[in-house]
């Protein structure tokens, strides 16, 4: 049965960050999985334009399962199960294992600590300070990284929506001004997701 809870409305009016925190990972730990039609923001030195892409996410909680599977461009793909990381792009397929390798061990677990709505998690795997910034839509805060150098990125932005607490822009912000940016509007919670058929 899928539980649609965008429109419930959680009061957090006066609280500090960190219960905001706290209240972000509790909710989300009741999100057992998630899915949602998401578009990609990329921006690269030397190029123009952002390149964008679209598609669907499947988060499984449980399974410390993501796919997001492109639409747009058609074929391609993120997916973290077990431990390994594969990427499809353009029709090549590259596979990480997570255990072996730390860079891929560190996007995993940042991708799934904060889609997952675990904040201090991911600050931590980072190495990174949170700071709380002013949002007129979101609860949103800034991780800064101390040494950019291991994470490849030197800042994370992360926006949790005020009614649903869930996350609905992650920004991957690298030293040289290089980032990935995704958003997640409006998902659905809970509903069954055929891992195999979704994660094959």
């Amino acid at each position: 049965m899928i539980v649609a809870l965008t429109s419930c409305a959680i009061n957090l009016f006066g609280q500090n960050k960190e219960e905001i925190i706290k209240k972000i990972a509790s909710q989300n730990s009741k999100y057992s999985t998630v899915v949602s039609k998401f578009s990609q923001e990329k921006k690269m030195r030397g190029v123009k334009k952002e390149i964008r892409s679209e598609g669907v996410l499947y988060f499984d909680r449980e399974n410390s399962m993501l796919n997001m599977l492109y639409s747009s461009p058609a074929g391609n793909q993120l997916l973290i199960r077990e431990e390994k990381l594969t990427l499809i792009d353009k029709g090549k397929k590259s596979s990480f294992s997570t255990k072996n390798d730390s860079n891929m061990r560190k996007l995993k677990w940042t991708l799934i600590f904060a889609i997952g709505g675990d904040i201090q998690k991911a600050a931590k795997l980072n190495g990174a300070e949170i700071k709380q910034i002013d949002s007129k839509d979101y609860y949103a805060f800034e991780l800064e990284i101390k040494d950019s150098n291991k994470s490849g990125w030197n800042r994370l932005e992360l926006s949790y929506s005020k009614s649903d607490l869930s996350l609905c822009v992650m920004k991957m912000v690298e030293k040289n001004g290089n980032y990935t940016a995704y958003y997640t509007p409006k998902k659905e919670f809970n509903s069954k997701i055929d891992v195999e058929f979704v994660a094959k």
